[in-house]
């Protein structure tokens, strides 16, 4: 039977929307609406009509709903023939599009509504977002609240338990096979693990220093380890097997042993990383004491969690009400957090003594630590470890707390988001440290170059060690930036997306190639002063030092100076069209300078011109003893593209543009020629005194430290003049450049003692004095005699 309800003052619009969320729903009941047939419809179509001008007048009076006792075969059967009727089903729809128009309406001017009661100040605006932000809170507060409000039901479940005979006899049961599966078990795992011991303490005490050897180490212990436990597995299902309990109690049962089992497993793995009474085997660079206070907090954690859970379970199984099952997981998450932040604060401070050493570089040494800072290496990192130092157990306690509440608040995905955050970040932290530890190692073994390399060039790998803090710190940016932009990804932060787009792209794209052109750039110009060095210093097979010319001491340093401004200019260009700078004003800018500078600084053109031919002609280089005229003489100390410098005799020094230099006098051009004039009295034999002076010579050749210097024997060219004041001869040495002026003092320095020797005598200046006989001259001849 069909009853017709009258209006109320408020429109319906939840059974408006129900009914438009369906198109069965609402054929059905329009059809319910036109009751018997086309007479009820044409009567309602008034009040839909009535319900659409009022809609969009901004009033909604909706219009009367039909209440449904029961749909009896009749009523169907109206709605077929509605159906079936032209005329009606007309009206049906135009029924329901004025419903669907009203419905807009409605919509329209609740959203028009709650515009208008929208706050317009900042202030008000501050406050309607504080008011909705606390009433967020206090919801989840009472969702926190609600959560363990069914823990009561626990405690009856509990009292149940007590009360009823059957539930005791049970528990009887459960305890009588839980003792006995733990018990024999227990005997059986103590058994295997004593016929184990031996080749487990052999394992424990023998010594590894490879990480790479210490895992089949511990892999072996640990196959021995699960021996016990694969033994209490046997027994465990022998038993349940044999005395074939209830299922509940099976259950139950089962639910202890898969704990059990469980949690040696994990302590297994536990005992593998921290291994507390393996230090030989341990994985993790840790002392005694702190190996062992991680595997005590790791199995209380372990047990807490794996047999917390598994209780749960079990009770769930004995009839533990579905609310009261839920908020003891929650209370077991609660404990847990608890657990963790009490394991945060008491090792609070030896973590960040820890931190403030050197985690990032892999050894956490204190005193290489304060090296470091002695020598003022890594400031910011240090002042960015130090910093995390102080704060990691607030972090550590948030990150708890906030995990904690989205297990009790169950949010949908949070658990899972802060799972695979919380994995990413650690697999990348550890993979991090992992590489930075082999790129140490790498560097360092390869430079630790062989023997024949490092004699070969000693220079480039003088050089190489300078260059291991920067590649080992670049290095470490590198891996850390990387990790911290897979850390970022793991926690919904699209770095990948970011560099994927063209301006990361971009970026990415230029700093590669600029630290290519850089890597390049340093190599090259590193493998180019090495072998300059390395032949201008070459040494033979005896250690003797290859004495180059002076050419090439001049020119290859010079050489080395231009490719070093070019190298530094095609760097610094590429780098700055890298950067996105455009270089081409830049270049046109620096050619208007350079002609500039041509017109202006003549001179300075000059300069170089000329001293460019005189190096290319090999006229002079350095250790030259030069003359450049203008009373400029000396040895050359240095030649640079535009003047040469001289010392001369007394110690001064002669800058000297080439400019100035008009003609050079190069007094130790390939090797230098020492002359001797020999004057002696006409009184001696010209013969006898080449004698002497050959064997003079042939002395001075043989003194080791002048033998070396002179390239041949003395050559006596003969007598050259005959005078009133002797005989002149001639004689030479050839020596090696510069090396003239030794060998003249030293041979001079003999050659006297010969002369004394064999009674050879010098002319020496004298003068005759004729007196006349008057008495003038008479009285100056006296006066001469006396001195005066």
């Amino acid at each position: 039977m069909i009853r017709s309800a009258t209006p109320a003052a408020n429109p319906l619009p939840s059974a408006w929307r129900r009914l438009l969320s369906g198109g069965l729903a609402v054929l059905l009941l329009a059809g319910l609406l036109a009751g018997a047939g086309t007479p009820v419809l044409a009567a309602s179509a008034a009040p839909a009509a009535a319900v659409a001008a009022p809609a969009a007048g901004g009033a909604a009076p909706a219009a009367a709903p039909v209440v449904v006792d029961e749909a009896t075969v009749q009523q169907l059967e109206a709605l077929v023939g509605t159906l079936e009727n032209q005329d009606a089903r007309t009206q049906l729809v135009t029924q329901l599009r004025n419903l669907i128009t009203a419905q807009r309406g409605l919509a329209q001017a609740k959203e028009a509504e709650g515009e208008s009661a929208l706050p317009q100040t900042l202030g008000a605006r501050a406050l309607a977002f504080l008011a909705a932000r606390m009433d967020v809170v206090s919801r989840q507060l009472v969702q926190v609240a609600n959560v363990f409000s069914d823990l009561p039901g626990a405690l009856s479940w509990v009292q149940r338990q007590a009360q009823d005979d059957t539930a005791r006899d049970r528990w009887v049961q459960i305890a009588i096979q839980l003792a006995m599966i733990l018990g024999i078990g227990a005997v059986a795992a103590r058994g295997i693990a004593w016929l184990l011991s031996r080749p487990r303490h052999a394992m424990a005490a023998r010594r590894v220093d490879s990480t790479l050897l210490r895992i089949p180490m511990l892999l072996g212990r640990a196959v021995l380890e699960l021996a016990p436990i694969l033994g209490f597995i046997v027994v465990a299902y022998t038993i349940l097997s044999v005395t074939e309990p209830a299922p509940r109690v099976r259950l139950v049962a089962l639910a202890v042993v898969n704990a059990t089992v469980i949690t040696q497993a994990l302590l297994i793995l536990v005992r593998m990383m921290f291994a507390p009474d393996a230090p030989n085997l341990r994985m993790v660079h840790t002392s005694e004491a702190g190996a062992k206070r991680c595997y005590i907090w790791s199995r209380r954690l372990i047990a807490v969690a794996v047999y917390g859970y598994f209780l749960a379970e079990g009770a769930y199984v004995l009839g533990l009400p579905l609310g009261a099952y839920g908020a003891l997981l929650k209370l077991l998450g609660v404990v847990i957090a608890a657990m963790l932040i009490a394991l945060i604060l008491q090792n609070r401070v030896g973590v960040a003594d820890w931190m403030r050493g050197n985690p990032l570089s892999g050894d956490g040494d204190p005193l290489a630590t304060a090296r470091r800072e002695a020598e003022g290496q890594g400031a910011v990192l240090r002042t960015a470890r130090r910093r995390f130092a102080e704060i990691w157990h607030v972090l550590a306690i948030l990150y708890v707390v906030v995990t904690l509440g989205v297990w009790v608040l169950n949010v949908y995905g949070g658990f899972e988001f802060l799972a695979r955050g919380t994995a990413v970040t650690v697999v990348a932290v550890v993979v991090a440290r992992l590489l930075v530890g082999g790129l140490n190692r790498t560097l360092r073994r390869g430079l630790t170059m062989n023997r024949e390399l490092a004699g070969n060039l000693p220079q480039l790998h003088t050089r190489a060690f300078h260059y291991l803090p920067i590649v080992q710190r670049i290095g470490k940016i590198i891996i850390w930036l990387v990790a911290l932009g897979a850390a970022l990804n793991g926690w919904g932060i699209d770095t990948l997306g970011m560099v994927e787009t063209n301006a990361g792209r971009r970026i990415v794209g230029s700093a590669i190639s600029i630290g290519l052109l850089l890597a390049g750039a340093i190599v090259a110009w590193e493998v180019v002063s090495a072998l300059i060095e390395h032949f201008l210093r070459a040494t033979d097979r005896n250690g003797t030092r290859i004495e180059r010319s002076a050419r090439m001491r001049t020119l290859l340093p010079l050489l080395r100076n231009a490719f070093l401004i070019l190298l530094v200019t095609m760097v610094s260009l590429i780098t700055l069209s890298e950067l996105g700078v455009n270089i081409a004003p830049l270049l046109a800018g620096a050619g208007v300078v350079g002609l500039a500078i041509g017109f202006g600084s003549q001179t300075l053109v000059k300069d170089i011109i000329t001293g460019l031919f005189i190096l290319f002609e090999d006229t002079v280089s350095v250790g030259d003893a030069v003359d450049v005229g203008g009373g400029h003489s000396g040895t050359v100390e240095a030649i640079s593209i535009r003047s040469i410098r001289l010392r001369d005799g007394s110690g001064a020094v002669h800058s000297v543009p080439f400019s100035a230099v008009t003609t050079v006098k190069n007094m130790s051009k390939d090797f230098s020629v020492t002359l001797f004039n020999i004057t002696v009295s006409n009184r001696e034999d010209p013969d006898r005194i080449i004698a002497a002076l050959k064997e003079t010579g042939a002395e001075v050749q043989a003194q080791p430290q002048f033998a070396a210097d002179i390239l041949n024997p003395l050559e006596v060219l003969g007598v050259d003049k005959l005078s009133d004041t002797g005989i002149n001869i001639l004689a030479q040495f050839k020596t090696r450049p510069t090396r003239q002026w030794g060998v003249t003092r030293e041979f001079n320095r003999l050659l006297k003692k010969k002369f004394d020797e064999l009674g050879i005598s010098m002319p020496t200046q004298s003068m005759q004095l004729v007196v006349g006989q008057n008495p003038h001259d008479r009285a100056l001849a006296e006066a001469l005699s006396q001195g005066s």
